[in-house]
C-alpha cells in the first residue's frame, strides 16, 4: 500500500510549524464530516497472516461498485501467490485476504481512552477494488470484512461508533517473551491460534510516512468507510505456527499451502495510527 507523494496542505503546514506532534499531524490529514475519529498508539505488536479463501462460503454484502479481487489476479504483484497458483490452480479464483492481530498501549475513540490496557484487537480484510469517494485518502484496496475486541472492553458504544463492524468476542494477544506471542480469536463455529516467534531486530518502513489508506466496510455496515493515517511502522521478521480448533473459512483457508509451506507471517511493531469514519452517501 504505497502512500501519496505529497501531503495534504494542512498537514504539509503542521509539519513545517515543527512543534506538531505524531499524533496532531495525523489528525490533521482528515477530511471534514467525519462520524467518529479513534487512535491506537504504542503498538507493541501488529501479526498478520496472509491467505486465500472461497468467497463463496461468506456471501458477504460489499458496497455499490466494489468486488473481491480473485487470487489470479493478486498473484500478479504477490510471488507467493503467483508460486502457489503454480503448483495448484485450483484456488486461482478464491479471494486473497489478511488476518491481523493488533496489542496497542493505547486505544482511544472519540477523545476518550478505553481499556484494557493493553487492548488486543483483531481485523480481517480482503483485497478488493471499486470506486473512490472523494473523501479517501491514499489507495482503497482492501475491504473490511469482520473486526473484534475485547469481551472485557469498556465503553463497547464508543467502539461500535468508531467502528461499526465490531464484535466482542475472546480475544488474546499475549506477549510470552521478549520475542514470542501468542494469538487466538474465538469465532462462532472455530477458534484462531498462532504462536508467534520474532527473529530479528526492527527496521523502519521504507515507505514514505505518515502514510493513508481507506477500507471501505461490508454486510450491514458496506455503506461506511474508515480512512487511516498511520507513522512509525517497524517491520520484523517472524515466524509463526498457526491452527484452528472447530470448523470454518479459516480452518479451510489455511490448510491451502504455498509450495514452500505456509503463507510468511508479517510482524510490525511501534506505530501510532489514526482513524476516521465516514458514509458514502455523504458524496
Amino acid at each position: 500500500m504505497s502512500p501519496p507523494a505529497r501531503l495534504p496542505a494542512s498537514l504539509a503546514a503542521a509539519a513545517i510549524c515543527g512543534a506538531a506532534t505524531a499524533g496532531e499531524l495525523l489528525s490533521a490529514s482528515f477530511p471534514a464530516g467525519a462520524i467518529s475519529t479513534s487512535e491506537l498508539s504504542g503498538v507493541q505488536a501488529e501479526i498478520c497472516r496472509n491467505h486465500l479463501f472461497d468467497p463463496a462460503g461468506t456471501s458477504v454484502k460489499l458496497p455499490a461498485g466494489y468486488r473481491l479481487l480473485r487470487a489470479e489476479e493478486v498473484a500478479a504483484s504477490d510471488a507467493t501467490v503467483a508460486a502457489l497458483l503454480r503448483a495448484n490452480a485450483v484456488p486461482k479464483t478464491h479471494a486473497f485476504g489478511s488476518l491481523c492481530f493488533v496489542s496497542a498501549s493505547t486505544f482511544i475513540v472519540d477523545g476518550v481512552r478505553l481499556s484494557p490496557d493493553p487492548m488486543p484487537l483483531a481485523f480481517w480484510w480482503v483485497a478488493a477494488d471499486g470506486p473512490l469517494h472523494t473523501t479517501m485518502r491514499g489507495k482503497a484496496r482492501w475491504i473490511q470484512i469482520g473486526s473484534w475486541y475485547p469481551r472485557e472492553s469498556q465503553r463497547f458504544d464508543s467502539i461500535t461508533r468508531t467502528d461499526p463492524m465490531a464484535q466482542f468476542t475472546n480475544i488474546t494477544v499475549e506477549r510470552i517473551a521478549p520475542d514470542a506471542w501468542r494469538l487466538s480469536l474465538a469465532l462462532p463455529s472455530e477458534t484462531v491460534h498462532a504462536e508467534v516467534h520474532v527473529t530479528s531486530p526492527g527496521t523502519p518502513s521504507n515507505s514514505t510516512q505518515p502514510g493513508y489508506m481507506s477500507v471501505p466496510m461490508s454486510g450491514d455496515s458496506a455503506g461506511f468507510f474508515s480512512v487511516y493515517a498511520y507513522i512509525g511502522h517497524s517491520h520484523r521478521t517472524a515466524r509463526g505456527s498457526w491452527r484452528t480448533t472447530g470448523t470454518g473459512t479459516f480452518t479451510s483457508s489455511f490448510a491451502i499451502q504455498a509450495p514452500a509451506g505456509s503463507f510468511e507471517t508479517v510482524f510490525q511493531e511501534g506505530w501510532t495510527g489514526h482513524s476516521a469514519l465516514y458514509r458514502f452517501s455523504s458524496r
